[in-house]
């Protein structure tokens, strides 16, 4: 009896922590040096990680043991894909491209995947020019008035502003901010997963692999 309630309270919980929503924060800007920063935030903010890209990292020399380890494990790579047979990967290949109800079911679940993000902050603010000033109204130009609309029609902010100089040029910031709900992208998954189609895949996956040893 209390294994049953102990499971049933780790399967609340375990439900519970999926409705916590993860925040995916990115910046770009690009002012001289491009830099790129991307935050990722669980439990509201109260634990996130930080990633920078864009500024000068010293990396620390390999030794030569490392070096030998490196090139011994190319070596296994470049082997194992030599015993690669590549008739019989095809003809798998080619059954499960043509498993009833594949495609169906992955472009469901696509579908259901890109609907499970919610975009919270989109801008971009670019400078960009060429080196012909009339490159750049002839390019840029749409471009521009196309941000404008895209700015006025829209929830999220955009602009393109167009530089006339003799040197090319591209400078600017951005910013998206995402929040996801890992119980939107779970339920779709596992749905996914124990599809008739997926059952079929994975039975001539075993099938496949039986007669190969």
């Amino acid at each position: 009896m209390w294994i049953v309630i102990a499971l049933c309270i780790l399967i609340a919980l375990t439900i519970l922590l999926m409705c916590v929503p993860v925040d995916f924060r990115v910046r770009v800007e690009s002012w001289g040096e491009p830099k790129l920063r991307f935050r990722l935030e669980w439990l509201f903010g109260r634990v996130g990680k930080s990633f920078r890209a864009g500024e000068a990292q010293e990396q620390p020399a390999r030794s030569a043991e490392e070096e030998k380890k490196q090139s011994g494990k190319k070596k296994k790579e470049k082997s194992a894909r030599k015993r690669l047979p590549s008739r019989d990967s095809g003809d798998i290949v080619w059954r499960i491209i043509n498993v009833p109800g594949l495609r169906r079911s992955i472009e469901r679940l696509v579908r259901r995947l890109l609907r499970s993000p919610r975009v919270r902050l989109l801008y971009a603010d670019i400078r960009v020019g060429l080196d012909d000033p009339a490159d750049t109204a002839l390019v840029i130009g749409p471009l521009s008035q196309a941000a404008m609309f895209a700015d006025m029609w829209s929830p999220y902010s955009f602009r393109v502003t167009p530089v006339f100089g003799d040197t090319a040029m591209l400078e600017g910031e951005g910013a998206l901010d995402v929040r996801l709900y890992p119980i939107r992208v779970i339920v779709p998954v596992v749905a996914f997963l124990f599809s008739l189609s997926t059952i079929r895949v994975i039975v001539l996956l075993v099938r496949w692999r039986c007669r190969r040893k």
